[in-house]
């Protein structure tokens, strides 16, 4: 299990880095969230940045074999630590659209990224 937060910092530091298997595996998990409609496609030159971020998180949790803990869902503790308000509604979209795993039926607890994001990302 790894915190929400641990996770957004490692990947935005494996995102400054020249890592192609790494960059390749979350070009493909943001073009999954895109056509799955959990990420939007209009304004993404804008917001390309935070969905390549989260999508990091995603291919991190799988590459560290963690479960993603969301303990909080407070928009102001993701502001304070410096993170968009928006990737909870990110997360909310990936357990609806079952490409996360969650007992509560949102985000919130312990994510378990599902089968076929597995499979994407292992490919």
């Amino acid at each position: 299990m790894s915190s929400i937060f641990n996770l957004l910092q490692h990947a935005r530091i494996r995102l400054a880095t020249n890592d192609p298997e790494f960059h390749n595996a979350t070009d493909t998990t943001v073009a999954i969230l895109r056509s799955s409609g959990v990420l939007p496609w209009r304004r993404s030159s804008i917001n390309g940045e935070l969905h390549k971020l989260v999508s990091a998180v995603i291919v991190e949790a799988h590459e560290t074999n963690e479960t993603i803990d969301i303990a909080t869902r407070r928009a102001g503790t993701f502001n304070r630590y410096g993170y968009s308000t928006k990737i909870i509604s990110f997360f909310d979209k990936m357990v609806q659209t079952n490409l996360l795993q969650s007992a509560t039926g949102k985000a919130k607890g312990q994510l378990v990224i599902g089968s076929l994001l597995q499979n994407y990302i292992a490919a």
